[in-house]
């Protein structure tokens, strides 16, 4: 077993990987020029497969280049218990991360990593809007610094002879079954932002390429321009099949990632593993969660399904959130809030609970009013009388959107934790720990003198909540009571309020 005690290189597999990366980025820079070469070229079969062969050829061996560079001048190493990484590729660079200081670990294991036998590594501290580091390490190598990083989160006892205290590891695994289920339980819209991604993509391609090609491309578009005339019934199955198939995208897009989820536990720590060619792994630690998101829409509640993610501090994490770890599948949170809460989190009761008002109804409809407001007006400004339909069932549609809103918003305080509810069409609970809330906020406007209505707000490492059109009086009893419970938690720490 490595014990990392001095600076050594990655594993041999860091050299392929490396290769790999930086060929796939060299020809994506030239792939375009490639293309535009073969089009305008008259040079026939066997030129153009010159030219891709010359292309490749040089693609390949700057790729060696560069990966030759990154590999030899990178060494890493574990010191007083920080993890210390030398790399000069341009100008001498150390960074150093204190393993203690780690939120999530997270690994990646790619069809050629899985081949190759290795796993890149990525650390996410607080310190970071993105990871530090990415290691990529053979599985010996990756075992041994797991260990010393376990250890190294262990409190230590003052005493060395007392014996650490058994933390047996448990594993479950997720239905891929359940997981298609709920994923077709989603907004479809999402599917449709895949689509959008591929069609910007084609875009973007047909912008770079040269005048002369455009012009060719638009000659035979107006030459067949026949062909393309449709009737309504035509863009009707239009309409169908780019949404079947912007669904299968969403699907697809779903299965890659979270395929064959598994998780491994004990009482401090989760680690899930998960998709289908590319096997990523997500360790979260008990002690840095500040936020368990779930959600439930109509049918997952009609089909015991939830959609659960567990937040932390926002820069312990460089994606963005529609690429955050969320679970799909059977509602299994009362798992996840028992090994957070502890198991008596459910029979807890309420301290104090405060429940929104109308005020929340007119701030969800305001942008969709003022939305319809403008489209109606360019319709009639134009003449287009009969199309001021849509902007009025449109506007229509969003009054029961915002009667689920108004519905699905309170705050509730319990003894040790604390719930606040959201959501539109779909009810989504955020459970948090007192010790996590940093800020506290009221918030009046010139309308609450009037209407007897505030906001409140709270903040955690890595999450925000507002719940608006409070009671007056409610929302400064859980204003007080919160500021009494974050002192007794925080003890010395201070705790902002405003």
């Amino acid at each position: 077993m490595t014990d990392f005690s001095v600076p050594q290189r990655m594993s041999l597999g860091a050299f392929f990987i490396y290769f790999l990366k930086f060929f796939r980025l060299t020809l994506n820079a030239s792939i375009i020029y490639l293309a535009y070469e073969i089009f305008k070229s008259e040079s026939g079969f066997i030129g153009n497969l010159l030219k891709i062969a010359t292309i490749i050829g040089c693609t390949a061996a700057l790729a060696l280049i560069l990966a030759s560079m990154a590999f030899f001048k990178i060494r890493f190493y574990v010191e007083n218990g920080n993890l210390i990484y030398r790399h000069h590729l341009i100008s001498n660079t150390v960074t150093t991360i204190p393993l203690n200081r780690i939120h999530t670990l997270r690994t990646r294991q790619g069809l050629f990593y899985r081949i190759l036998n290795v796993r890149g590594v990525l650390f996410d501290t607080l310190a970071s809007k993105g990871e530090e580091i990415e290691l990529i390490l053979n599985e010996s190598d990756w075992q041994s610094l797991i260990n010393r990083i376990e250890r190294q989160e262990q409190p230590q006892t003052e005493n060395p002879e007392v014996p650490p205290v058994f933390n047996p590891t448990s594993f479950k695994r997720f239905s891929d079954k359940d997981l298609v289920f709920d994923a077709l339980c989603q907004n479809h819209l999402k599917g449709m932002v895949v689509l959008g991604g591929l069609i910007a993509i084609i875009f973007n391609f047909l912008s770079d390429l040269s005048e002369n090609a455009i012009h060719k491309i638009a000659n035979y578009i107006e030459s067949h321009l026949d062909l393309f005339a449709v009737s309504v019934t035509g863009v009707a199955m239009i309409m169908a099949t780019a949404y079947v198939v912007s669904l299968m995208l969403w699907l697809g897009k779903v299965l890659l990632r979270y395929f064959d989820l598994t998780l491994s536990y004990d009482s401090k720590t989760l680690a899930f593993t998960h998709g289908l060619f590319s096997r990523l792994t997500s360790r979260f630690s008990h002690n840095k969660i500040c936020t368990i998101w779930i959600k439930r829409n109509y049918f997952e509640k009609r089909f015991g399904l939830c959609t659960i993610a567990l937040k932390q501090a926002l820069n312990a994490s460089a994606q963005k959130e529609e690429d955050n770890l969320k679970i799909y599948g059977k509602d299994c949170s009362d798992f996840f809030l028992d090994w957070w809460l502890g198991q008596g989190y459910g029979s807890e009761a309420d301290l104090s609970t405060a429940k929104s008002g109308k005020g929340v109804f007119i701030h969800s409809l305001l942008p969709d009013l003022l939305l319809s407001s403008v489209a109606t007006a360019a319709l009639w400004y134009f003449e287009l009388y009969s199309w001021i339909t849509i902007p009025a069932i449109y506007l229509l549609a969003s009054i029961p959107k915002g009667i689920m809103t108004m519905r699905h918003s309170y705050i509730s305080l319990k003894e040790s934790y604390l719930i606040i509810s959201n959501g539109r069409f779909a009810e989504i609970k955020n459970y948090l720990k007192y010790d996590n809330v940093e800020v506290v906020r009221i918030t009046r406007t010139p309308l609450s003198r009037v209407t007897g209505r505030v906001s409140l707000s709270l903040s955690t490492s890595g999450s925000s909540f507002t719940i608006r059109s409070l009671r007056q009086e409610n929302a400064l009893h859980i204003y007080e009571s919160l500021l009494a419970k974050l002192i007794i938690c925080k003890d010395a720490t201070t705790v902002t309020a405003v």
